[in-house]
Order: structure tokens, then sequence, then C-alpha cells
């Protein structure tokens, strides 16, 4: 019942698009970097998701298994002409995509960019994706409260990719609220803790064992928080901070020994192929600027709903049914221009 409410709630998206249909929508696309990666797999599953409520559109995601920019941006070169519909993008590489997608948009080719911020001169119309410095933030708040007033002592950032906007948000948002709180700890990092499962355990096994009497360590990608529940033993007595819903991770976080902020990729995911799906159907512009995600705090007492969500698509879909027909409900009016976006 609650999904088919959010089904609903896609219907009221004409208003966000603008002319006639054509009489055979052209599929959604969706076109990602590393499709093994757990957070794409949500976005790939949220887009499914979104698309399929759009009855009559169909759906294709493309793209490498594992992260490769380069092969990511040959299999676009595909989907640039118009010829093919719209597409929706997640790369870790905005600035690499750029002059393709710049091209795109020359010929007509409507471009959603999903969770990582266009760069400059890609004439993407429509970004979807979080506030990463607020969510950094509210992270930060979160693990300042958990030391006294006066605490003091190093807090460990990391992040494997250093120099992508949308982590590097995410870091100044922890920074600043923990030293604004807490202005007797030392923030540092970040420290590059590399994307490979392997390189990101290591890199945070030294960083650990250089150290050892950290506040915390806090990861601001998915690896990250893997490592850090993974590198826990009986004997560690802190609390570290992450990204994502790692089911380790989780686990560590139930138990009270983590803090996670879930960007709910598969929410973002969802929304775009809603969007993308109804306006290929109506054959309309798609909406312009940023819309917003909204992130989720996941504590100890959150941890137990969060995992059993998790659990399967049945219930991730019941889950964000409320949330996605709340959004696609409001959609002009939740829209932020996209030079905002962060």
């Amino acid at each position: 019942m609650r999904v088919g409410a959010a089904a609903l709630a896609v219907t009221l998206l004409l208003a966000a698009c603008g002319d006639a249909a054509p009489s055979t929508p052209p599929p959604a696309v969706l076109v990602v970097a590393g499709r093994q990666v757990d957070f794409v797999a949500e976005l790939s599953a949220g887009f499914v998701e979104g698309v399929r409520r759009v009855p009559g559109v169909g759906h294709r995601a493309v793209g490498p298994d594992i992260v490769d920019n380069a092969s990511e941006l040959r299999t676009i070169q595909d989907y640039l002409s118009g010829e093919r519909g719209s597409i929706t993008l997640f790369t870790f590489a905005p600035e690499l995509f750029a002059d393709s997608l710049g091209r795109a948009a020359t010929a007509g080719t409507p471009v959603v960019a999903l969770h990582s911020v266009p760069a400059a001169g890609s004439g993407v119309p429509l970004y979807i994706g979080n506030d990463n410095r607020a969510l950094g933030g509210e992270l930060g708040r979160t693990m300042a409260g958990r030391w006294p007033v006066d605490a003091e002592g190093l807090v460990v950032i990391g992040s494997p990719y250093p120099g992508v906007i949308v982590l590097d948000e995410r870091v100044a948002g922890l920074r600043e609220a923990i030293q604004r709180l807490r202005p007797g700890v030392t923030v540092i990092g970040p420290f590059d803790t590399k994307q490979a499962p392997g390189a990101n355990k290591q890199a945070w096994r030294v960083l650990q064992e250089a150290n050892p009497d950290a506040l915390a360590f806090i990861g601001v990608g998915g690896a990250d928080a893997h490592s850090l529940a993974l590198l826990r033993d009986p004997t560690t007595t802190r609390v570290d901070g992450g990204f994502g819903t790692d089911p380790y991770a989780l686990e560590m976080t139930a138990a009270g020994d983590m803090v996670l902020l879930s960007t709910e990729p598969y929410l973002q995911g969802l929304l775009a192929g809603a969007i993308q799906a109804r306006c290929a159907k109506e054959g309309r512009d798609l909406p312009t600027g940023w819309l917003p995600a909204p992130g989720v705090l996941i504590d100890q007492a959150r941890a137990p709903g969060v995992i059993d969500r998790q659990k399967n698509a049945e219930a991730r879909q019941a889950w964000f049914a409320p949330l996605a027909e709340e959004i696609l409900g409001d959609l002009d009016d939740r829209l932020r221009p996209l030079d905002d976006a962060r």
C-alpha cells in the first residue's frame, strides 16, 4: 500500500517537466562507475525501482564492474547524440566528463547528475545528491557529543578520494563541527585511505598504529566504514564514525561502537529514475537545479531498523515509499540553484 502511494506521487511530476509525449518513450539509462561497489549497487537498485513506477518506460544500467573512470567515459560516448534519450550519470570523476556532457547538452541529450556534483561546463540541468557539508556537520556534532566538553586529543579523518568535492565537503563539515564544539580536540587529515578494500583496510591499520590514543577515526567513504568496523577488536573502547550502511559497520553501530551517516543512495537512485522516466514518457524537459537528497544519522537506537530495511528489496521499497512520495510530490519547492550544490 505504501509503495502504491509512492507510485502515485510520480504522476505529480507532470508539473516538473515541460511538452508533449513521444509514442514510444526511450529507456531510462543509468551510467555508473564500479557496479560492484556497494553504494553504487544501491543507487542502481533505487534507479530501477524509480523507473518501474512509471509504466511503459524501460531501463538500462551500464558501466564497468569495478571502478574504472576511463572505461565509464568510453561507455557514455554511445549516449551523447540524443538518439537514445536521457541519461543519469554517477561518476567518481565529474571533471573528466565535463567535455562529453557539454557535447551531450549541445546535442539535446538530457542528463541527470547523481551523487557527484557535476563539473563546471557540463551543461547538466539537474543534480540529485546530498548536502554533504551538512551531513558531515551532523556526524561531527554527534561524534563531539561523545566526548567531554574539555576533551583533548586527536581525531583522524580519512577519505578514499581526497579532492572529490562531495567527500571534501563532508570533511569540511566534520572539521568545523568538531572544532567548534570541542576546541581542545585536534582534527587531522583527510588522509588518503584508497578505494580498493584491501588497500583501504591497510591504510586505516597504519593510521591506527600511528595514532593509538586517538579519540576517534572517521572515514568519509563507504569503504572506510567497512574497514573501521573490521579493525575493531574486543579491547577497542573508542567510538568511530563513518558513512554508509555497510553490514559490518551497522553491527558495530547496533553495539554502540560506531556512528554512521547514510547518504541514502537507494533513495537518490529512486528519485533520479522516477523523474527521468516520467519526463521521457511525457516527452518533457527535465526540471532544473539541485534536488537535495536527505541522509540519515544511524546511532545505536536506529541501527536495528536500518539493518531490517537492508535485508531485502521489499523492505527497502516499503521504507522509502513515504519519503519518495513526499519529495516527488513537492519537487518544485525542493529544488535549489545548481550553483549551491556541495
